[in-house]
Formats: structure tokens, sequence, C-alpha cells
């Protein structure tokens, strides 16, 4: 008996990460979980291991699509249209752009010896860790940094990366909704989960503002900046991400959203799940795979088939881009790292390129490979990249 309840609950736990348990089983779940401390700890931990196979998944090809990738990056590298001879190119590939395309972790794990980097360094960036700040309705701030644990109010607390608000049965009984405004910096990442068990993923230099419990007929959250929501199933209350302009409504569904203010174009990724996109009067209902984008200059919106390990990779632990222009590279590179850029020449900041590397690979190492395209070289200046 203990066995068929233990995987009754693995099923649960399962059914809840790709979103498609009903409201019954969530509530005999967050039942479960609430019976003891271990198995809210097993819950986190299955949980965890879940999206993390999800997440190695999404970035692990097969040879066929690896072999696809690798004719794309030929077609569309910066050594375009320059003579060299295909055997010692594909060595060149297979060697370093390859395993760069599908993680970049065989050229950054085993070739640590090589330490000849071609940059004058003098470096201090470091890659970004978890850290935000909590602002409170009568403005005082709470400091979260991984490593942490502290109760910061009653069924309100920071568990090393993730701040967690413990869902009650008083969520139910209406009243007044009290607003809580999570900020995460430059450099910084952070785990939100909300009352009603929706998980949020806040990239860096990103905030969002949201009731402490859900009252009323929808649970409504607002976003600046870029995160990943994952979001508990209520038939009865659509959850609404409100973000510069669009609004994206949900029931139970996993999806990321971009929206940096100095950004023209508001971004909604679905992963999985499904989605309706409302902007001033337009509509437009998602399905996995596709993004909404809502250009704020024309007022207008589109949807179009993506590559969502592009727009979500972040979350699982990568950045990914795909024949984008250095300046776009180095910008959201110098979001998680924390550093500046001086370009001696702005031609060099439409060079494209396509990079998928680890958010904690050395900075230096990262450079260097951008630098063996022969187009680009860095220098490293504390915290500020100057680019010849």
């Amino acid at each position: 008996m203990r066995m068929r309840d233990d995987n009754r609950i693995k099923q649960l736990i399962v059914d809840h990460v790709k979103g498609v348990l009903d409201d019954v089983g969530e509530r005999e779940l967050w039942v479960w979980r609430k019976m003891s401390v271990e198995h809210e700890e097993m819950f986190q931990r299955l949980v965890s291991m879940q999206r993390l196979e999800e997440g190695f998944r999404r970035f692990v090809k097969s040879p066929e699509a690896e072999n696809r990738a690798w004719e794309r990056i030929l077609n569309r590298t910066t050594r375009k249209g320059q003579r060299v001879r295909k055997l010692s190119w594909l060595k060149y590939a297979a060697i370093f752009a390859l395993p760069l395309l599908i993680g970049g972790m065989i050229y950054f794990a085993l070739n640590r010896e090589d330490k000849k980097v071609p940059l004058a360094v003098v470096t201090e960036i470091m890659p970004g860790k978890a850290k935000a700040e909590l602002v409170l309705p009568g403005g005082d701030k709470v400091l979260l940094a991984d490593g942490t644990r502290r109760t910061v109010r009653d069924g309100v607390s920071n568990t090393g990366d993730t701040l967690r608000y413990e869902r009650t049965e008083s969520e139910l009984s209406g009243g007044v909704e009290e607003y809580h405004l999570l900020r995460v910096p430059r450099g910084g990442e952070y785990t939100l989960v909300l009352a009603d068990g929706t998980t949020v993923y806040l990239n860096a230099e990103s905030e969002l503002r949201y009731p402490v419990k859900f009252s009323g007929e929808r649970r409504k959250v607002y976003l600046q900046g870029e995160a990943y929501f994952d979001v508990a199933r209520d038939e009865r209350k659509p959850f609404t991400v409100e973000a510069q302009g669009m609004e994206v409504l949900v029931l139970g569904t996993s999806f990321g959203v971009r929206a940096y203010g100095s950004e023209e174009n508001v971004l909604a990724t679905l992963v999985q799940g499904r989605v309706d996109i409302l902007v001033d009067g337009q509509r437009a209902e998602l399905v996995p795979g596709q993004q909404a984008d809502f250009n704020r200059k024309s007022d207008r919106l589109t949807v179009a088939e993506v590559d969502v390990e592009l727009y979500v990779g972040w979350k699982d632990g990568r950045l990914v881009f795909d024949n984008q222009p250095l300046s776009v590279i180095l910008n959201e590179l110098g979001r998680w790292y924390s550093f500046d850029v001086v370009y001696t020449n702005k031609e060099l900041k439409r060079i494209p390129y396509s990079l998928n590397i680890k958010k904690h690979e050395d900075i230096a190492h990262v450079l260097k490979f951008i630098e063996r395209t022969g187009k680009v070289k860095f220098e490293i200046n504390k915290n500020m990249i100057i680019v010849k």
C-alpha cells in the first residue's frame, strides 16, 4: 500500500510539472505537501529533478540535428565568403564550433589547460548569482541572497535562491490584496513561489509586483524585465501577467515573458499549455512553440513559430543566441555578468554570431571563443569590456 501511495504522489508531481494536473489532483498534492516538512522537501526535490531532465533534453541534440545546426552556422558565420579549405574548416568545427552549438560543454570543460588567452585581462567580471530585494508595502526592503534562510513574515520565507509564499485557506475568503515587489538587480536571478503554487523565475534587471494572497476572480501580476512562469492550474481563477502593455492570460501552463523598458519589443514565448495575448484590442492565441511579439513603437502584434530554447534557455542555465549581432549578445551577457561595453568601431556591433554557453562560464573563455572568428579582439579592464 505504501508503494502505491508513493507512486501516486510521484505521478501527481510529474503531472504538476507538466501542467496537466487537474484541480482535484492539485488539491490532493497540496494536502500531502502540508502533512510534513519531509513531504515538502520530497516535492521540491522531485520537481527540481524533473525540470532538470526537461531542460537537459531541450539542449541535447541528435547527431542529425547537430549536423543541421552546423550547416546553418556555416551559412551564417562571420567567415562566410572567405576561402577556407573544407577539410581544415570542418576540423575546426569539430573541435570548437560544434560543442558550442550543443552547449559549449566539451570545449569549456576539457580545454582549461589552454591559458594563452589573447586578451589583455585585468578581470573583475564574475557570473551572476541568486540575489534580490523584496520591497514591502510600507517601503521597507529585505535583501535576499543565496545561502540565506529566514522567515520574512508569517507565511513568507526565504530559502537559498527562493522566496516562498504559503498557500492558506484564507485565500478563498477574499479581502483587500496586499502587494509585494521582488526586484532582481543586474547580475542576479531569483525564484519566487507565489501563494497559489505558481513558480516564477526572474532574470537579471527584472521586477515582479504581485499580491501576497490572491483574491477576486483573477490572479494578476505585473512584470518589468524577464521571467519564466510555471503557473499552477486553477480554472476558477485565470492567471494574468501584465507586461509593458501586453497581457498574457493563462489557466495553467509554462511560458516566458520578456518586457524590458529599454527594448521596443515585448515577447511572450509558450513552452507548454495555451495562452491568450491581449494588446490594445488585438488578441492572439498561442500554442506551444509559438511566440507573440508586440512592437510598442508600431503598436503591432504578431505571432510566429520560434525555437523556444533561444528565449527560455536562461532559466535552465544556458545563454543561447542564434545569428544575433554582437551588440545584442554583449548587452545580454553584460546584464548577467555585470559589465559595460565600449566599441572602438561601431561597425563591430553588427557582426552576427551564434552562441550557446553555460551561464556560469568564465567570461574570458567566452570572449576567447568569439575571438577565434578573427573579426574582433577584446580587452577586459575591471568591469569594462573594450571591443576592437
